[in-house]
C-alpha cells in the first residue's frame, strides 16, 4: 500500500492531477477542494497522503485500481469516514469535498441538511443519510486547526479519573493533537470538558462535548 508520495506537479485536471515521480508520472484522483489548493503550484514539489480504491463492477466488469491523494492524513481519514455512508462512493465523496474538511464536518455536526444537500452529487435524501450516519463520528474533524494532520503521543490530563475512562481521555487527547491543537490547548480543552458533572463513557461523547464548548 502506498500511503504517501512526493513529486513534481505536472498537470491538474477536473478530478485528478499528474505527479512526476521519476521515472514515473502518476495520475492521482483528488477532492475538489484539494484541486483548488494545488492548481497554482504547477512545477512545484507536492506531497500527497494516499489511499487505493478499486473502481468497477465485481461481477463481469473491469476492476481499475485508483490512487487517491490528499494534502493531509486528516483529510484522508475524513474521506474514508465519508465513504462509509451507503450510497456515497469514492467519486461522489471526492466531488462533494468542495470545502475544507473542518467546514464539512461542522455542517454535518450541526445537522444542516439544507446546506449539505447543495454539495455536488448530494441531494436532500443523501444529506439526511449522511447526517444520520456521521453526526456522532465527525466531531473531531470539526475541531481541526492545522491542515498538516501532525500527531503526537497521548498524555494524561487533569481530572480524567473522575469523569471519563482513562482510555477515552487519552484517545481524545491524541485526536485533538492529530487535528492540529498543541499539547497545552488539548489539555485545556479536555480540562474544561471534564470539569463538569457529566461522565463520558465514549470518545464520541467527549469529542462532542468539546466541540459544543468551543462553539459557544
Amino acid at each position: 500500500m502506498i500511503t504517501q508520495i512526493r513529486g513534481v506537479l505536472r498537470a491538474v485536471g477536473e478530478e485528478s492531477l499528474t505527479l512526476g515521480v521519476d521515472p514515473f508520472e502518476l495520475e492521482v484522483l483528488i477532492p475538489e477542494h484539494t484541486r483548488r489548493q494545488v492548481q497554482g503550484k504547477l512545477g512545484e514539489s507536492v506531497t500527497l497522503h494516499t489511499t487505493f480504491y478499486i473502481e468497477g463492477q465485481a461481477m463481469g466488469g473491469r476492476m481499475n485500481p485508483r490512487l487517491i491523494g490528499f494534502l493531509s492524513t486528516v483529510d484522508r481519514e475524513f474521506f474514508d469516514t465519508f465513504c462509509s455512508v451507503d450510497g456515497v462512493g469514492m467519486r461522489k465523496a471526492l466531488r462533494a469535498m468542495v470545502r475544507p474538511v473542518r467546514e464539512i464536518a461542522r455542517i454535518i455536526q450541526e445537522q444542516d441538511v439544507k446546506m449539505l444537500s447543495t454539495f455536488p452529487g448530494i441531494g436532500e435524501a443523501m444529506a439526511e443519510r449522511i447526517v444520520a450516519k456521521l453526526r456522532r463520528k465527525v466531531g473531531i474533524f470539526a475541531l481541526i486547526v492545522n491542515p498538516d494532520g501532525t500527531t503526537s503521543t497521548p498524555a494524561a490530563t487533569n481530572g480524567e479519573a473522575a469523569h471519563a475512562e482513562p482510555d477515552v481521555v487519552s484517545d481524545a487527547y491524541a485526536a485533538l493533537l492529530a487535528v492540529g491543537h498543541s499539547e497545552m490547548q488539548a489539555r485545556a480543552m479536555l480540562d474544561r470538558a471534564l470539569s463538569g458533572r457529566k461522565k463520558f463513557k465514549s470518545l464520541s461523547d467527549l469529542i462532542e462535548a468539546i466541540y459544543q464548548q468551543e462553539k459557544s
